[in-house]
């Protein structure tokens, strides 16, 4: 009866702490579920303010590039220059409808120098009034391209462009394009497969005008249906109004996205946020209220709760009746095989070396049954094999960290670690603490040396308490700690400098072939998927092996650096730049909406690459051949892309220092 008794006493609290951590546990893992859900909210209103903004961008684009095209145009500018209404009028309205019907531009002005209209192209009988829209005003402020959205009278958004024109100095006026944005509500309410509601500030709209627009849109209206703001678009038909008032005094008291009670509509279940949208005035003229279905998600979750509760109950009875017997034989040898573990698990993840250190420090430092002080670091021999120097380390003072960073082998604990490739341990301050600091508190340590196959790779230091007694079993889990560090820092180095080797150029730094044709795929992946299109340039110097023979090979690999340095100035960190063998380069410009803007980009290469080259005391200079050809008009597939762009490559080369796209005709002419 004793040992029943025993069992009893043992069984009964914990069954009863069981109970209780379960409970605790229960309300936890519902705190984290909220906020995990509210993360995954405002990931998801993150990313959709982002795909909203990078619309808006490519879009402004797009009209930025038509207007610097357009100030190219001399008839146009002096028709301005004259304020020539009928000349514009007739010079403008075949552009705008090409406009019109490539970009969806809706309005096309021109204003005098004192921002009065000359023109409406797309209502020419409207003209005289003075333009006082904040992107007009931000434009004759700085005296450059300024862009934004604008909002309407019957609360839609205009996106807008406006770029001073200016001659010898002087300036003539300013030329205006603007597109409707409304589509791309709808377009992302899709897109991120969310429900969405555009709420505007009544502040900024007229009842009248408001109220006569939508009845002549034929749109449901109701000023009235909230205190201050109008409904203006809506995913679905119904939705109450409470829910609209809290959601709207949510986003105001917020500063960025806001987060909504969970809501029931017609049968399902949503999770709620929203967030202000701005104009060109940074005024919060908008508000957006996105709703998530999550009916199908949170019954699975009730169901997967369920599940796991039967299962932890089962568990539970099993874990009771072989705790009492194993678990203090098991405990301290499960808990150091946990350690190693993760430590190696550390070494398959995408982590820098010092992350996998500084990780597996921490690992090391929470094993309980060592009583280990929270205190270590971990040493890496330098490359001269003669010196520590100090990785990652744990709750250090600052003046030890400055006196430990570089450690020669031989001095203080870890140095006499390093160079006798044992392991050192003190209980106490002594002769062997060469290095000390004002405030030192007693303590020891175990200096365990990282070794790999028979090479020292660096030491493990760990603080123990002052008078502490070492075990043999200490020094074998902490010997075994450190060999497994040595695993992991010999295969993290071996990846580093693997992955160097297999994706970059050697000479440059630059992508390689393998990594160029990864991009290629995935810029056709995604050209397929979203209907985009995107640059392939294929670039070649010329004169380059005559710099080799007048310079030598050395101070050819010197300008070839250089011409990657430039070209990664004149693209975006999206786009890919690659060398491909030689002085041959190739560059993929992603999301290109036109011509004009690849034009552009070449432009800018072709001014760098024409700079002079330092090459020791000489500074030659070379140009570069430029072909290019656009996915999908020019080449569906790598291959095809690669060798129209190869091909137009070819024809450029043949007058030097410039760019060709390619065409039919120039494949016939070669």
């Amino acid at each position: 009866m004793q040992p029943l008794s025993l069992r009893k006493s043992i069984l009964l609290p914990l069954i009863a702490s069981g109970l209780a951590v379960f409970m605790a546990g229960t309300v936890f893992v519902k705190y984290v579920e909220e906020h995990q859900k509210d993360d995954v909210l405002r990931l998801e209103s993150a990313a959709m303010q982002k795909h909203l903004h990078s619309a808006l961008n490519d879009k402004a684009e797009v009209m930025a590039a038509s207007l610097h095209f357009l100030v190219q145009d001399k008839q146009l500018i002096a028709a301005l220059r004259d304020s020539n209404r009928q000349n514009l009028l007739a010079l403008a309205t075949p552009i705008y409808e090409r406009l019109h019907r490539e970009n969806n531009i809706t309005h096309f002005y021109f204003h005098d120098a004192h921002r009065i209209n000359l023109l409406r192209v797309h209502k020419p009988e409207r003209y005289g009034d003075t333009i006082n829209r904040f992107t007009a005003l931000g434009a004759e402020k700085s005296g450059e391209l300024f862009s934004g959205i604008e909002l309407g009278p019957l609360g839609t958004f205009t996106l807008r462009s406006v770029l001073p024109v200016f001659e010898s100095g002087k300036l003539l006026g300013y030329i205006e394009l603007g597109q409707e944005i409304d589509g791309i509500i709808k377009e992302t309410s899709t897109m991120f497969q969310v429900e969405l509601f555009m709420l505007i500030d009544k502040r900024y709209l007229s009842k009248r005008a408001w109220e006569d627009g939508m009845r002549m849109l034929g749109r449901p209206f109701d000023w009235d249906l909230l205190p201050d703001s109008v409904l203006v678009s809506q995913s679905i038909p119904e939705i109450p109004v409470g829910l609209l008032s809290s959601m709207i005094n949510a986003i105001n008291k917020s500063s960025g996205i806001a987060i909504g009670k969970d809501v029931e509509l017609q049968g399902q279940e949503y999770w709620v946020s929203g967030f202000t949208m701005q104009d060109a005035g940074d005024r919060p003229v908008a508000r957006v209220i996105m709703l998530r279905d999550t009916t199908e998600f949170m019954g699975n979750t009730r169901s997967e709760w369920l599940r796991f509760l039967a299962v932890s109950i089962a568990l539970s009875v099993v874990i009771l009746i072989l705790f009492y017997f194993i678990l203090g034989r098991t405990e301290r040898r499960l808990k150091i095989q946990h350690a190693l573990d993760t430590i190696l698990s550390l070494s398959l993840t995408p982590l820098s070396l010092r992350e996998v250190m500084s990780a597996s420090l921490d690992a090391i430092l929470s094993i309980p049954g060592f009583e280990l002080l929270k205190q270590g670091a971990i040493f890496l021999a330098a490359k001269d094999e003669q010196t520590l120097e100090m990785a990652v380390q744990r709750n250090l003072p600052d003046s030890l960290q400055k006196s430990c960073g570089r450690l020669p082998f031989g001095r203080c604990l870890c140095g006499k670690a390093a160079a006798s490739r044992e392991i050192v341990f003190t209980n106490r301050l002594n002769e062997q603490h060469e290095i000390t600091y004002d405030g030192i508190q007693p303590h020891g340590h175990y200096c365990v040396p990282i070794m790999l196959e028979g090479k020292l790779l660096g030491v493990l230091n760990i603080y123990v308490a002052a008078g502490y007694v070492a075990r043999n079993r200490d020094r074998e889990s902490l010997k075994t700690l450190a060999d497994t560090l040595g695993v992991v820092i010999g295969r993290k180095r071996a990846d580093e400098n693997l992955e160097r080797m297999a994706y970059n150029d050697a000479l440059t730094g630059l992508a390689n072939r393998a990594l160029f044709y990864d991009r290629m795929q995935q810029a056709i992946a995604l050209g397929q998927r979203h209907e985009r299109n995107f640059a392939l340039m294929y670039l070649d110097l010329d004169c380059f092996k005559e710099i080799n023979d007048i310079y030598g090979h050395h101070m050819g690999d010197v300008m070839l650096r250089e011409a990657a340095v430039r070209l990664l100035g004149c693209v975006r960190q999206l786009d890919t730049v690659a060398r491909m063998g030689g002085d041959e380069f190739t560059v993929i410009l992603t999301e290109t909406g036109t011509p004009e803007h690849v034009e552009f980009v070449a432009k800018n290469i072709l001014r760098a690459l024409a700079e002079p080259f330092v090459l020791g005391k000489a500074t030659p200079t070379v140009s570069i051949s430029i072909g290019i050809a656009i996915y999908p008009t020019h080449g569906k597939d790598s291959e095809t892309l690669i060798s129209n762009a190869d091909a137009a490559m070819y024809f450029a080369k043949k007058q030097r220092s410039t760019f060709c796209f390619f065409s039919e005709k120039l494949q016939s002419d070669l």
